[in-house]
């Protein structure tokens, strides 16, 4: 456990961080311990830079703002966890500018002293790929022109990691799904026609029949739900 700490604190950028001392003190019963540990963190290694290399394919304006959101930032010590989330969040940036098949590589100089750590983050953008056909399944009493209907996108737009998300949340919102999930196919080809397959598994959902007249009603029954 004690390792586990000073790995937990190099981590966070304090790899200088030592256990210095512990201690364990038994209650009144002797059935349970109270443990305090010293750490002396030492010096941090601090981000001095944050750079950028390869993304000229993302608007200016848009890299600027997602800058302004990723949790790395100069002048702090140098978490690796926050390395990892700024590494993802520029990955998905260039995914919701039609590089599906985007990757990122990290690399950390951290300058004579070892104290001071200029990040870069170079980026590799893939081809450019729109959406292609989509493939509806999972369904069984709801129409799959229903499920195209709520989708965000169509066949020839831009690829859009932020809006399969949004289509993904938009099935949900209609109650009549317990799980939604869209997919590419075959990624791997990196194909510039993306074919996309939504996958959906039904909850308990009824259909209510109004009727008119003296022998009107209310009849709830499951029947296959289909454009109104």
């Amino acid at each position: 456990d004690l390792k586990r700490i000073q790995a937990f604190y190099a981590d966070r950028g304090y790899p200088d961080a030592r256990v210095v001392g512990f201690d364990v003190k038994l209650n009144n019963k002797q059935d349970q311990v109270d443990i305090t540990v010293t750490i002396e963190e030492g010096s941090p290694v601090k981000v001095a830079a944050i750079d950028l290399v390869g993304f000229d394919v993302i608007p200016t304006d848009h890299l600027a703002e997602m800058m302004k959101k990723v949790p790395l930032k100069v002048g702090a010590p140098r978490d690796r966890q926050l390395v990892v989330t700024t590494h993802e969040m520029a990955v998905n940036e260039l995914k919701d500018h039609g590089f599906p098949y985007a990757k990122v590589a990290t690399a950390e100089e951290d300058g004579p002293d070892g104290k001071n750590a200029k990040m870069t983050f170079t980026a590799e953008p893939g081809k450019s790929a729109n959406f292609g056909s989509v493939e509806i399944s999972g369904n069984q009493t709801v129409s799959p022109r229903i499920i195209e209907r709520e989708l965000s996108f169509k066949p020839g737009d831009l690829y859009r990691r932020s809006i399969v998300q949004e289509s993904q949340r938009r099935l949900y919102g209609m109650e009549l799904f317990q799980f939604v999930n869209i997919e590419p196919l075959n990624p791997e080809l990196q194909p510039e026609e993306i074919p996309t397959r939504v996958t959906v598994a039904e909850g308990k959902h009824q259909r209510v029949n109004f009727g008119v007249g003296e022998e009107a009603g209310v009849v709830l029954e499951r029947q296959p739900i289909d454009d109104f």
